[in-house]
């Protein structure tokens, strides 16, 4: 059975978790599928050996571990790992790393992964650079980064949810995240020396009420303090929004994710 074939997960949560758990995994429900497409068109299976960087609530990380299987491999990077102890059980190594001070272990991967992350790094270049040298002769790189401008477009109406996005995202600007990631991984790849290098990119439409559509109401009930603070918008407006995003009458597009895949050349030395 393919990825898509299988049931939704059930994206019920334990009030015991904390907020961000339930933001990672949110995201999780929406980019997960098609993140799984890709792994099978680009041949991802048995006996691999996988690095996920940013692995987050580890979602994509289990995945590959049931693609690779027990002859292959995955390694789940991140900050924080707490919330990824529950994957060695299932045979995967979880490697706690701050990928702008740290250092990533060094010609060992078939395929390096990261989704969401290179956006918010202030050396974009050097996380990549980083992750290449992580392959094997012959390893793909495959990233994920956003482009948000397309977010909330809605046949609600032409400025449905516009001036949320524009606040949120205006104040995340500044603060480091690129909202134009996407694009600035196809440059990195490039940069890189990578080989056969091609993006491209898609969108999910989310359902008001949804799980993914809760993911959004995180992200702005989060954003809520200095949105409100910054004079933007007031409380009154984000809880008109968020009633909004609850709505399963409404429906909006998301940010585009663009995956960029790129190949480290055979017989190369570091990167």
């Amino acid at each position: 059975m393919s990825f898509s074939e299988r049931p939704a997960k059930s994206y019920v949560f334990d009030p015991l978790w904390d907020q961000e758990t339930e933001r990672l995994a949110t995201n999780e429900a929406i980019w997960d599928p098609g993140t799984a497409e890709r792994f099978d068109r680009l041949g991802v299976g048995a006996g691999w050996s996988v690095l996920e960087v940013g692995a987050g609530h580890g979602g994509t990380a289990e995945r590959l571990a049931e693609l690779v299987g027990p002859a292959g491999q995955v390694t789940a990077a991140d900050l924080e790992t707490g919330r990824l102890v529950r994957l060695k059980e299932k045979g995967v190594e979880v490697l706690q790393v701050d990928i702008t001070t740290g250092h990533l272990p060094t010609g060992q991967y078939d395929l390096v992964h990261s989704r969401m992350l290179v956006q918010h790094l202030p050396d974009r270049v050097a996380a990549v650079r980083k992750m290449v040298a992580a392959l094997k002769p012959g390893g793909l790189l495959f990233l994920e980064d956003t482009d948000s401008l397309p977010l909330f477009r809605s046949v609600v109406s032409e400025d449905f949810l516009q001036d949320v996005r524009q606040a949120g995202y205006g104040l995340m600007r500044e603060s480091g995240h690129e909202p134009r990631g996407g694009h600035y991984d196809l440059a990195a790849a490039l940069e890189c020396g990578l080989e056969d290098v091609s993006a491209e990119g898609r969108t999910v439409m989310v359902q008001g009420g949804s799980p993914q559509a809760r993911h959004y109401q995180l992200w702005l009930e989060f954003m809520r303090p200095r949105v409100v603070g910054a004079g933007l918008l007031d409380d009154a407006r984000i809880d008109e929004a968020l009633a909004e995003m609850a709505d399963p009458a409404n429906r909006w597009l998301s940010q585009i994710l663009i995956s960029t895949y790129g190949r480290r050349p055979r017989g190369t030395g570091q990167p």
